[in-house]
């Protein structure tokens, strides 16, 4: 059996790791929401570079959490416990929504910014709008917080136990 002091390192780089990836994702988020009221191609652009400039740190982050928490499970034995599991499963899930449509999204909007060599938009004002406009990046913030709050809730309360 490690240590309680072991177990309680293993914690705080679990947590730390989560608060890396929070304050590397917040950027993006933040991005995601000002995107909805920004309409200068240029300035949009710009945001995309901007949150895709933390990306690296949210996918090392992630990396991060998921080692310590994985580490951390082993050592308060919790493998058998239902609440890490669907914790787990949460976590995957709210991971192939953001690939499945937060990622795309983002694309289209990169791509509706884009001037041709001609200077003439790939899309016009109206479907840049319309693509802004959208809900996906409020629903997706949505998801995402609800996730870690539910994630949070399993992991101090330990429901089941």
């Amino acid at each position: 059996m490690i240590a309680a002091v072991d177990v309680r390192w293993w914690i705080f780089l679990h947590v730390a790791g989560v608060l890396v990836f929070v304050m590397a994702h917040g950027v993006s988020i933040a991005v995601a929401l000002r995107l909805r009221r920004e309409r200068d191609r240029a300035r949009i652009a710009a945001l995309l570079q901007f949150s895709g400039a933390s990306v690296l740190w949210m996918y090392v982050s992630l990396l991060w959490l998921v080692v310590a928490g994985v580490i951390t499970a082993f050592a308060i034995s919790a493998w058998g416990k239902w609440w890490l599991w669907v914790s787990i499963g949460l976590l995957l899930v709210v991971i192939a929504e953001m690939n499945a449509v937060a990622k795309p999204y983002y694309q289209r909007v990169k791509e509706a910014v884009e001037v041709r060599p001609s200077g003439v938009p790939r899309r016009s004002d109206q479907e840049l709008d319309e693509i802004l406009r959208s809900p996906t990046a409020l629903v997706n913030t949505m998801i995402g917080f609800g996730a870690l709050v539910v994630i949070l809730w399993l992991m101090i309360f330990n429901p089941g136990v």
